[in-house]
């Protein structure tokens, strides 16, 4: 066939394409060997634009452009590793579509991240950045913890933190700083505090419990209050008291006389035995005594105080008070 210009050639028919095997005319030399016109196919026209001379080394193609979508057709992909120096990302810059190399895919921060319910398989560092914007509920296996071990942790919430668990541990190794009150409800509230010395500072106080019936109950509180109108036997129910628990009683005598006959006589044991209540000696010649605690006398009040040492209660009075 006679050599035609390039523009003599015919073009593609409507259902024609170019294969691998097409020929294309390309000019092959050196600035010491002349050129000549050799011929090439499609597929190593391809291959050079994207490898280079695989005999010289070539040059490849220094940018590709193009406003059409890539797509990298491979029908198995190699699991990426953390080390991105053996199989580093691919990130797009979004300016001009430029490809560049990274440790992650970078896209617009108003699209998000897509991470959904993402498992970490090793430790995730956020490198002084903030975590926003949590759902109502953070779940910890077992072992998982919040800790900062450089300065302080701080957690803030407009409202309320609840904090549900079986037991709450705090182990300061300084102190511990509480700014607003506190309120402690439970049904059996206890607890220990050890040290040299526990400092309240301003007002401390007990609710008085008035009592119903003649049993004194030791965890009803550290003060109660008895009214009575005729001689009493207090019972101190067994059981309740602590050691070094003290307790304030007073009892109020209703009768409206000033007679003999409206002293009410009171004494106290702790369960079936009288003998565990003590309280000092009084004169002999001293009316209205029982087990030598004071009577109380019409319209007055008499205070009384006792401590639990070992298993003894022990205890004090002041009489007489017109109250």
């Amino acid at each position: 066939m006679a050599n035609k210009k390039i523009s003599q050639l015919v073009g593609l028919g409507p259902y024609a394409g170019v294969s691998g095997e097409f020929y294309l005319p390309a000019s092959a030399g050196s600035s010491t060997v002349p050129y000549a016109t050799r011929r090439i196919t499609t597929s190593e026209l391809a291959e050079y634009v994207f490898s280079g001379d695989s005999v010289t080394g070539g040059f490849p193609a220094t940018q590709l452009s193009g406003t059409k979508d890539v797509y990298l057709n491979k029908a198995s992909w190699d699991t990426a590793s953390t080390d991105v120096t053996t199989n580093p990302y691919i990130q797009v810059r979004l300016t001009d579509g430029k490809l560049i190399t990274g440790s992650g895919m970078s896209v617009p921060s108003s699209a998000g991240d897509n991470m959904g319910n993402c498992t970490a398989t090793t430790t995730l560092n956020m490198q002084d950045n903030v975590i926003s914007n949590v759902g109502a509920n953070i779940v910890f296996q077992d072992g998982g913890n919040i800790g900062s071990t450089t300065a302080a942790l701080d957690i803030s919430q407009a409202n309320k933190i609840s904090l549900t668990t079986p037991e709450i541990e705090l182990n300061a190794t300084s102190e511990i700083d509480i700014n607003g009150s506190i309120n402690a409800r439970s049904a059996d509230f206890a607890g220990t505090i050890t040290g040299n010395a526990l400092e309240v500072k301003g007002a401390s106080y007990h609710n008085v419990t008035a009592l119903g019936t003649n049993t004194i109950d030791w965890t009803d509180g550290n003060i109660q209050y008895r009214p009575i109108s005729q001689n009493t036997l207090m019972t101190f129910q067994g059981g309740t008291p602590k050691q070094g628990q003290t307790l304030t009683l007073y009892v109020e005598n209703t009768n409206n006389g000033i007679t003999d006959s409206d002293v009410c006589t009171l004494y106290f044991r702790s369960g079936s035995n009288t003998g565990n209540v003590l309280f000092p000696p009084v004169p002999e010649d001293l009316k209205h005594v029982v087990n030598a605690t004071p009577g109380v006398s019409g319209r007055t009040t008499n205070v009384y105080t006792f401590v639990v040492i070992n298993t003894g209660i022990f205890g004090s009075s002041v009489t007489g008070y017109a109250y």
